[in-house]
């Protein structure tokens, strides 16, 4: 490109040596302007057509740019997907595992156990309040429950026993309530989550997860809490 706008600087310069007679009508003097003016044409045109190239190139530069930064945004994103939702697996394995090994019940475990399953469940839903409660539905009185530390009053039990029977999730105002499948010795566990994600909460996976994490609080407090009954008096008496 830098070639031809010296091509044409020095046939301007040369113009007057070139052209030294009358072109039919036209002057000599005439004729070099027309030819300085067209050479300068011809170099604005030029000039112009590779401003334009440079600018369609700029923009595809800042296109092919910004796709590379929505690559890199949607890989993180997945790198990050892809962690939570190994987090997620860990959770629900350790959890899992906590209720399998039954030489280690202690109060302590236990306790710890239902503490666990809390933090999991606002870590699930990013809530900012979790609580797994114990609930005798003959009565309806709380038997035992755990919170996380920023919970306060949460949801009555009255209004958890409304939750109809096969029904193991259901939205409470701003909460969610995720109950155990069944009931043992009429004992039922209830996940009450507020404060959640909507994202979060609108993924099944999740749900899924909560419900499995209340089944398993259950049989964990109905282990931990069965007593022996219509028991034979020898045998009894042997214990």
């Amino acid at each position: 490109m830098y070639w031809i706008f010296l091509i044409i600087f020095v046939i301007i310069v040369l113009v007057p040596d070139i052209v030294r007679t009358n072109f039919y009508l036209i002057s000599e003097t005439r004729l070099e302007e027309i030819l300085i003016f067209f050479m300068g044409a011809v170099a604005f045109a030029i000039f112009i057509k590779n401003e334009r190239q440079l600018l369609f190139h700029k923009k595809e530069k800042e296109k092919d740019k910004k796709k590379i930064e929505q690559t890199v945004k949607d890989l993180v994103e997945s790198y990050s997907y892809i962690g939570e939702v190994n987090r997620k697996m860990d959770l629900l394995m350790n959890t899992a595992l906590g209720l399998s090994d039954r030489s280690v019940l202690s109060k302590t475990h236990e306790k710890e156990t239902y503490q666990s399953i809390v933090s999991a469940t606002s870590f699930l839903l990013k809530a900012d309040l979790a609580s797994l409660r114990f609930v005798n539905m003959e009565d309806l009185k709380t038997k035992q429950e755990f919170r996380s530390k920023n919970s306060g009053e949460l949801i009555k039990n009255n209004i958890l026993a409304k939750m109809e029977e096969g029904i193991n999730f259901k939205k409470n105002d701003d909460c969610l309530i995720i109950s155990s499948g069944q009931k043992i010795n009429s004992i039922k566990s209830y996940l009450i989550i507020c404060g959640f994600d909507e994202k979060e909460e609108s993924n099944p996976k999740n749900i899924e997860i909560l419900k499995v994490f209340a089944s398993q609080a259950l049989f964990l407090y109905s282990y931990t809490h069965n007593e022996p009954k219509n028991c034979p008096p020898c045998a009894c008496e042997k214990k």
